[in-house]
């Protein structure tokens, strides 16, 4: 488990080298603090701004949102602000970083067809996934709903189901990594 003080210096140790960066190209750059850290099941997320807002507390728009510090591998991430605001990353984090399960409106479409298949029968439930998405041909939905409540649905017609009714990520809204935690034991870092 990663603590929050290891945290806090993996997000400075980022601050320094982008500011290093920017320095490279500009005497304008502006240094950058930790302002605050939160505790998430998932990671912690570190805030940062200006040291001069940090100091004096008057406004100046710097930077985005926070950084993310995976508390199991130490991976680093950033996401946006409105991302960090709303909790958008959540779901993207927890199925693309961490490979966790995440519910769909997939899984809900199957819990209703076994639900109906259950109460009204079989073909019942070939009509309601028509109705939902028609889409499948008649044969199509047979098969599906028929796979499904022997285990599976077929992948091929599940990846026609998933294009419909799951709405990808808004790369805006995800997380993106900094530092992979592989790469962190491994001692490299970003050249970014």
């Amino acid at each position: 488990m990663i603590e929050r003080e290891a945290a806090v210096r993996a997000v400075e140790e980022q601050l320094e080298r982008d500011y290093q960066q920017w320095r490279a190209v500009s005497a304008d750059a502006v240094r950058t603090v930790v302002l605050h850290v939160e505790e998430h099941e998932l990671v912690w997320i570190v805030w940062w701004q200006s040291e001069e807002f940090a100091r004096t507390g008057e406004c100046m728009l710097l930077g985005t949102g926070p950084y993310l510090v995976d508390r199991v591998d130490g991976g680093l991430h950033e996401i946006g602000i409105v991302s960090a605001k709303t909790g958008a990353w959540e779901d993207d984090y927890r199925a693309r970083i961490r490979g966790l399960p995440v519910r769909t409106a997939v899984d809900d479409l199957h819990d209703a067809l076994c639900a109906v298949a259950a109460t009204r029968g079989r073909m019942h439930a070939v009509r309601t996934l028509r109705q939902r998405l028609p889409v499948f041909s008649p044969a199509e939905a047979i098969e599906y709903v028929s796979a499904l409540l022997e285990g599976d649905a077929p992948a091929s017609l599940v990846a026609i189901v998933t294009k419909e009714l799951v709405e990808p990520v808004n790369p805006a809204l995800a997380a993106n990594t900094v530092l992979s935690g592989a790469a962190i034991r491994a001692g490299q870092r970003p050249e970014r």
